[in-house]
């Protein structure tokens, strides 16, 4: 996740969120204390000035507190959203420049999926990680020295309640993170056979298979929402649970606060920020958890970009690149003992092709379905490259050619035509 976001967003804009993250949290932390003031100081002893005071403070503090909320959601907002948009165009200008050898590697659907789906994952942990993340601890760290310093005894409710909060986070985690994992990859599965049966119309109705197909779909899209009502209802357990607790925690406050009020050992306005304190301390724990959740599926994500970016072309092209005569009147191609694999294959699909076409001559490659006759063409501009033997352009290797220079001097028409959005 680090890795892949190296480069890719402004440190500044991190550290200025991180910043703004501070002060909306020291912001928030003071205004339970302040109340607390009101409340011991002012409403006790009737002193509307001190009422008034106070008052102005808690809502300087909280204008402090918005200010620095909408910075942070701003730059947090803004680094997600270059991330996103540096990660698409990277994978672009890798994908772009790949040889057909890494489309086999990774389908057409998964690269789509990749570059839509699982950049929009990293965005949205990169806005939670700026937001929730940081929040999260800095509160939780600030809320519990805080409201130990109101009253340490009650600090031993959190003993227990903490420890309950754990396992039960835990437990979504055990179950909802690999739920989380599989939809990319259910995502992938449904966006193949999607594209599969749109590009391949005629032959499913050539062939009579529009009921097959249309059965594959639906076990495909049926398996995806499963896992996503699964892992959503799991996860919609996680507020009501969370509630319960918070509601108990507070329960047993105002019961032991309660106690201590009575035997004049606590305040009734340290009572009351004890309480606030002790919402915030669980609701940083909460957000931790959410953060835990959420981290796993686009870490998920990252592994997959990362595939796409860490792959190579297996096209090698040559430091010094040789150059044909463009100006020629007439140009000869040849195939010198061409062999040729595909990865993995135990078989060659072409094995020691050697033929010579010169200007005006017509070559017919015929042969049955798969037979290699596409393959040989697809050699031609280096889509892919030869095993053994080489291809020459006007006794010119054409692996020692540069790729621009070669697919300029030839033209292919593929057998399926393609048509591009425009006029």
């Amino acid at each position: 996740m680090l890795k892949i976001a190296k480069g890719r967003i402004s440190y500044l804009a991190v550290l200025g969120a991180v910043f703004f993250m501070a002060i909306q949290v020291t912001a928030n932390l003071t205004l339970p204390s302040l109340t607390s003031n009101i409340v011991n100081n002012g409403v006790a002893t009737g002193d509307i000035g001190y009422i008034w005071k106070i008052g102005i403070q808690m809502v300087g503090f909280s204008l402090i507190s918005i200010a620095a909320a909408i910075c942070n959601v701003f730059l947090a907002a803004r680094t997600s959203q270059m991330l996103g948009k540096n990660l698409r165009t990277d994978i672009y200008h890798k994908v772009i420049n790949f040889s057909n050898d890494e489309y086999d590697q990774i389908e057409t659907s998964s690269l789509i999926t990749r570059t839509t789906n699982d950049v929009v994952q990293i965005q949205n942990v990169g806005i939670i990680m700026l937001r929730m993340m940081l929040m999260a601890p800095i509160m939780l760290i600030g809320a519990s020295f805080l409201a130990y310093n109101k009253d340490h005894q009650l600090t031993t409710v959190f003993l227990v309640v903490l420890p309950i909060m754990a396992l039960f986070i835990g437990f979504l985690l055990y179950f909802a993170v690999p739920m989380f994992r599989a939809m990319q990859t259910k995502t992938d599965r449904i966006n193949r056979i999607f594209r599969e049966g749109l590009t391949g119309v005629r032959v499913i109705r050539a062939f009579r298979q529009d009921q097959f197909e249309q059965d594959r779909f639906e076990d495909a899209n049926q398996d995806y929402t499963k896992n996503a009502i699964n892992v959503n209802v799991l996860m919609a357990l996680a507020f009501p649970v969370m509630t319960m607790i918070m509601s108990g925690t507070n329960i047993a406050i105002i019961w032991f606060g309660a106690k201590l009020i009575g035997t004049q050992s606590m305040q009734v306005g340290n009572l009351i920020a004890f309480m606030t304190y002790a919402m915030q301390i669980l609701m940083s724990f909460m957000m931790m958890s959410m953060v835990f959740v959420f981290i796993p599926r686009a870490q998920a994500s990252a592994k997959r970009i990362q595939e796409v970016l860490n792959l190579h072309s297996a096209l090698k092209v040559a430091d010094t690149p040789e150059k044909i005569n463009p100006d020629a009147t007439t140009h000869t191609l040849s195939f010198d003992h061409v062999t040729y694999r595909y990865r993995k294959a135990e078989m060659p699909a072409l094995n020691d092709i050697d033929f010579q076409a010169k200007s005006g001559q017509t070559v017919a490659i015929i042969g049955g379905t798969g037979s290699g006759k596409t393959s040989l063409i697809n050699l031609i501009p280096r889509f892919y490259d030869v095993e053994d033997g080489a291809i020459k352009l006007d006794n010119t290797n054409v692996a020692d050619m540069s790729l621009d220079q070669l697919r300029k001097a030839v033209s292919l028409v593929p057998q399926k035509a393609t048509l591009f959005t425009g006029t």
